[in-house]
């Protein structure tokens, strides 16, 4: 008969040796191929086709100031408005790299918004998934999202905006300049 340490012990000894069920070979992040990100970005977002027909504008781009920085897990890539006109709380975003692979969050602050480049005020709390790619000398980025976005006209902001809550299908990309 077997004692409770020894079950345990030997359940444990089975769990960590145990072949992974399920795994694929691919879900284990690989050395990046893409260099690190550092600069001026475009942050292009296209809205998911399940929004309001009033948010279906096309893509909408935000000029950034990202940089890149290692941390315990991979590193971290983050992003501030790269506009005069706006400041930090305006929003930001910031990711987890892990090789090439990129999680994280995109926020904007409640009373401003994003000022885009196609004259919109857009206000976001989105999720992140996506994959960092080389570009030349610079890398690109490129994704999903999910999560609430709000659009309004920054030549009215008093306006009402469209809203967009809990869709899954957003699309991102982050260009250099």
């Amino acid at each position: 008969m077997r004692t409770p340490a020894r079950l345990a012990l030997a359940t444990a000894a089975a769990l960590a040796f145990a072949p992974a069920t399920g795994a694929r070979s691919d879900d284990v992040p690989r050395a990046s191929v893409a260099p690190a990100f550092s600069g001026r970005y475009k942050f292009v977002l296209t809205v998911s086709r399940g929004c309001p027909a009033a948010m279906q504008v096309g893509p909408l781009t935000v000029t950034m100031s990202v940089a890149e920085a290692p941390v315990a897990q991979g590193s971290e890539v983050s992003g501030l408005p790269a506009s005069d006109a706006q400041v930090p709380d305006d929003g930001r975003f910031v990711f987890l790299r892990q090789g090439d692979r990129l999680h994280g969050a995109f926020g904007s602050g409640e009373a401003l918004g994003l000022v885009t480049s196609e004259g919109y005020l857009l206000w976001l709390r989105l999720m992140t998934d996506g994959t960092a790619t080389a570009t030349g000398a610079r890398s690109r980025a490129s994704g999903t999202a999910f999560g609430e976005v709000d659009l309004g006209l920054a030549s009215d902001p008093a306006a009402e905006s469209a809203n967009c809550k809990y869709a899954l299908e957003h699309q991102w990309a982050l260009d250099p300049m």
